[in-house]
């Protein structure tokens, strides 16, 4: 083959794996300019326009991929829209980020001239203009891959001008594949003007404000958010066997959350029930006893925390699935369930207005939601205390957590009556290793792959001193919303 992939771990029931399409003048090394790496398949060399498909059903082939969601990115975009028109079967769904419909002729004839005249020049000005505006990310690019990408120019440099001849032969296929598809823009985009994205029928928009065409590693873009989850997810799912250890304070949360059902003499209307986020299964035990009659899909995007739920739960009334909660609502088909409920688990959404009126969107008529979402005020001590013993401001994950005036505002679009109710639980701990170990033990610290200072013994012990000061021991608040909606 004409191109070599960076492989993953495939992990079952997560959905079809994504495969990356760089765009001209990069290959898929420049995901690494993310921290974390997405868990993505990619193109080790630039791509080849000549080749690319037929290295692509290749190599899916010799995986055994029967399908895969592919994100392209500028001419990756244009490749992968091509290919997904020709192979359709093989795509679950489409992201094209930075797409043009097509060049005009004298831009890619200036391209060609400049770059034949000094083809290292001309892509240093190049990628310069890509991440405009995203100053850290082109440092970080010149740091790193930059040097490596203009050593191999003159390797590379017939795949590159096979790249500009496709940029100048291009036109949006037709017919268009009938796939799932997301167009993903920068405001700020000079290299793909905005005013120039494709328009596609059907096709969900995204414009990200400020980003250039580097917007695929902007802060705002939908990458960004995605491993925000991926980083969520592997927290739950290395904290699996230790969770219900530590989970003291979502175990009260849930026995809360469950005297708030509806009463008993409506149990006989509650035949179908959706559970998002059911973790270990603890919950699911309490919705199973009571309601015995119902059916219950309960679903978690951490497959180890659903083997231990499969584990728990042995009622075939209960359907177990591992599927990512914002994703599986947007599936969901409308007027399928007669309870949806959720305990600690939507303060992790990306977006929290979307999924509950896609919560709405799915209840039954006369049917009820009852979430319990942990608020942004939670673990406020903490974050004051480790923000005192260092030099730069800690942001704790808690801090994201959607705030009481969005929730009512949520629930007043989109259900016929909703309440949010406000709930401190205080709690105190031995010190404050045994807070933090409870929050690695429960793999609830967020999507922060690090924080800003290692927390080291020492720092750890200025941290009791902290709260000893302060609060007369290691003592701090859960915020704690308790959702109700009926529509």
């Amino acid at each position: 083959m004409n191109h070599s992939f960076h492989t993953i771990d495939l992990h079952p029931g997560t959905g079809p794996p994504t495969l990356f399409l760089p765009g001209w003048g990069f290959d898929g090394n420049i995901l690494r300019l993310h921290k974390p790496l997405p868990p993505w398949i990619y193109p080790e060399t630039p791509l080849d326009p000549e080749s690319i498909n037929q290295d692509l059903l290749r190599f899916l082939a010799a995986e055994n991929i029967r399908k895969v969601r592919l994100v392209g990115w500028s001419m990756g975009a244009m490749l992968g829209l091509k290919f997904a028109a020709g192979h359709s079967e093989l795509i679950d769904s489409l992201v094209l980020v930075s797409l043009r419909p097509h060049w005009p002729a004298d831009e890619i004839e200036n391209l060609r001239s400049e770059f034949s005249l000094n083809p290292e020049d001309f892509l240093k000005g190049f990628y310069r203009k890509c991440f405009l505006g995203d100053k850290q990310t082109y440092r970080n690019f010149c740091a790193t891959l930059e040097p490596l990408y203009l050593g191999a120019v003159n390797s590379n440099k017939k795949r590159l001008q096979r790249g500009l001849d496709f940029l100048a032969a291009f036109t949006i296929p037709c017919p268009l594949p009938d796939i799932p598809t997301k167009l993903v823009h920068g405001s700020q985009d000079i290299i793909a003007p905005v005013q120039e994205m494709a328009t596609l029928p059907g096709a969900d928009v995204d414009v990200i404000d400020n980003a250039g065409h580097g917007v695929l590693l902007y802060e705002g873009s939908f990458l960004h958010q995605e491993m925000q989850k991926e980083v969520i997810r592997e927290k739950f799912s290395r904290a699996a066997d230790s969770y219900d250890s530590y989970a003291k304070v979502q175990a009260e949360v849930a026995l809360k959350l469950a005297d708030k059902l509806p009463p008993m003499d409506k149990k006989k209307e509650i035949r179908t029930i959706l559970e998002i986020g059911c973790g270990t299964g603890n919950f699911t035990l309490l919705l199973a006893a009571r309601f015995p009659g119902a059916k219950i899909v309960a679903l978690d995007f951490s497959p180890e925390m659903i083997a231990k739920a499969r584990h728990k739960l042995k009622k075939n009334t209960i359907e177990l699935i591992c599927a990512e909660g914002e994703g599986f609502l947007e599936a969901a088909p409308g007027k399928s369930f007669d309870l949806v409920v959720s305990n600690g688990s939507l303060q992790w959404f990306g977006d929290i207005d979307k999924a509950l009126h896609n919560i709405a969107r799915i209840l039954a008529p006369g049917g009820s939601m009852f979430c319990a979402i942990f608020g942004p005020e939670s673990l406020q001590e903490l974050g004051q205390g480790l923000t005192a013993i260092q030099t730069l401001p800690e942001c704790l994950a808690a801090q994201k957590f959607p705030r009481p005036q969005r929730l009512h505002r949520a629930l007043e679009c989109y259900f016929h009556a909703g309440t949010v109710e406000e709930e401190l639980i205080g709690k105190e701990y031995n010190s404050a290793y045994d807070l933090l170990l409870h929050i690695k033990k429960t793999g609830t610290s967020g999507w922060q792959p690090i924080m800003q200072q290692p927390l080291t013994p020492a720092r750890i012990a200025k941290l009791d001193e902290w709260f000893a000061r302060t609060y007369g021991a290691c003592r701090v608040t859960y915020q704690v919303f308790f959702l109700q909606g009926n529509k």
